[in-house]
């Protein structure tokens, strides 16, 4: 029978959120937008002073702007605006990325926004909504049971807290405690290299514009990301020549290998952040065990190729939120929540596969792989620049707004047009000038319908909490000459079902209603 200290404080909440890292501030975000109430401790005092992952993506962007803040995101980054490429000293290739993907998102961009600048972003947002994260509290323990989970944990003054919930989710980063008390696997392999991560200040004649700017070199690459502030890059390269693990690195040792690799003039005049570093790939085989979760790099954790890591946690909150919340409010089934694992598994191996090949060709981890890099790599940029149909290939992929669930206990095989169920609901702007999602920020399930004439919702009530748009304009671009149909879209904005027959529509709420157990 376990004793429990008199001094030990209790207290009860819906969900314990373990990690206040990108993942587990989006994840309280995401609870705060429906009211849902929670918990969030972190073992350190205060969010990361370093910039770590750099990169924000469209789809996470889309996300800020439901929660209000990605105007401010974009005030602190730096969009970057292209791309060159260089070898030997020389630029092979020039890509513009400033409308990479436009037409596709209102973001048809990437943010260099650096995880300290995305942390206290996020953070912010949550003391605005008068939720505080608890900085310095390190989980001890936890335990499940059939009505939830008890978790165990002590604040920075050492007292020791006892919290009843029904959710406990692990975002504490990829050595999590969580996932090890779960008993979880995280299988996958690590690259032998060597990698080393810089924040600088820099002059140059020629790295000084806002442009991604990458080396080859023999062997390996030297990438420039811009920051925000004048000649400040993120700089991320390989130590071809590494042999000696126990070896400790200084910026001014690999200093002559930049310079000499890249050939480019250029002087480093200040040095904020430097640190070395292993790949690794693995994911966990489960993301769920009972009444416990994992997400972000607790769950996945990725090779830097395409800046997708912090970006694909933060839509693992975006994903799991909505599932919980509707399932503590007793609206759905618990099939609805167990989709969070399958769907994200399954994308989190996708991801891991096309990450793996990208970083694969980036960094020639063979002599295939490098003769393919350095012949062919600046011939794939040179098509990318100038073919609209390559960049709406690529874009979606980099992005994640190209993300679907065609396979989802959540999709009912259906399409109209370019729209396919599984999909994120496409963009388009009205004659108006309104975008689709201007209409979609609401965190509930949304029944749109389209055709010549507005009518009346035509579900009714039916006990899960939705919404109901009528539109007479049909952009023809992405539905064809299609009329008269419905687009039933989740909380997050991917289509369930699509079609003329509004009958789908009420079974598929039917079938995920809590009265209809599976």
């Amino acid at each position: 029978m376990e004793v429990i200290s008199s001094a030990m404080k209790n207290s009860k909440t819906q969900v314990v959120i373990v990690g206040a890292g990108p993942t587990g501030l989006s994840m309280a975000a995401q609870l705060i937008r429906y009211n849902i109430d929670f918990i969030i401790i972190e073992k350190n005092e205060k969010t990361t002073h370093l910039s770590k992952a750099i990169v924000l993506q469209a789809r996470s962007l889309e996300i800020f702007q439901e929660l209000g803040i990605v105007e401010e995101a974009i005030r602190r980054g730096q969009m970057t605006t292209g791309m060159n490429l260089f070898r030997n000293g020389k630029q092979k290739a020039a890509v513009d990325l400033a409308d990479l993907g436009k037409g596709l998102s209102d973001f048809a961009f990437a943010l260099s926004l650096e995880q300290s600048k995305t942390e206290k972003l996020l953070a912010e947002f949550v003391a605005n909504n008068r939720k505080q994260v608890e900085w310095g509290s390190e989980l001890s323990r936890f335990e499940q049971h059939e009505n939830g989970v008890t978790v165990y944990y002590k604040d920075k003054t050492g007292t020791e807290h006892k919290i009843e919930a029904d959710y406990l989710v692990g975002c504490d980063g990829a050595g999590s405690v969580v996932r090890h008390q779960l008993d979880l696997t995280f299988e996958g392999s690590t690259e032998s290299k060597l990698f080393y991560v810089a924040d600088v200040v820099l002059q140059s004649p020629v790295i000084n514009k806002n442009r991604l700017y990458m080396h080859l070199i023999p062997k390996g690459f030297v990438l420039f990301f811009p920051m925000e502030g004048a000649g400040h890059y993120r700089i991320i390269g390989v130590l071809p020549e590494h042999t000696d693990d126990s070896h400790e690195y200084s910026f001014a040792e690999i200093e002559p290998n930049i310079k000499k690799g890249i050939i480019t003039p250029v002087d480093f005049e200040e040095l904020r952040w430097f640190s070395t570093y292993k790949v690794h790939s693995r994911k966990a085989d489960s993301f769920r065990k009972g009444n416990c979760f994992i997400a972000g790099d607790a769950a996945h954790i990725h090779t830097p190729a395409g800046g997708q890591g912090m970006n694909t946690g933060i839509q693992d909150a975006y994903n799991l939120a909505w599932k919980m919340a509707y399932t503590l409010r007793g609206e759905v089934n618990d099939t609805v929540l167990e989709t969070y694992n399958t769907e994200r598994t399954e994308n989190a191996k996708r991801l891991l596969n096309t990450t793996d090949r990208m970083f694969d060709v980036m960094s020639g981890v063979n002599a295939f792989w490098n003769i393919i890099r350095l012949a062919f790599f600046p011939i794939f940029l040179i098509v990318l620049s100038t073919s609209n149909f390559v960049k709406r290939k690529i874009f979606p992929l980099l992005s994640q707004i190209g993300i679907a669930y065609p396979d989802s206990y959540l999709t009912q095989q259906s399409s109209v047009g370019k729209v396919k169920a599984g999909d994120r609901m496409h963009y388009f702007i009205f004659a108006n000038g309104r975008t689709i999602f201007s209409y979609l920020n609401e965190p509930v399930f949304k029944l749109l319908y389209f055709g010549s004439k507005p009518v009346e919702n035509p579900v009714g009530e039916i006990g899960i909490t939705m919404s109901f748009q009528s539109f007479t304009e049909i952009p023809a671009s992405v539905f064809g000459n299609n009329s008269e149909f419905y687009i039933l879209l989740r909380p997050d904005n991917h289509v369930s079902y699509i079609g003329n027959d509004v009958k789908e529509c009420r079974n598929f709420l039917n079938k995920i209603k809590l009265s209809e157990k599976k």
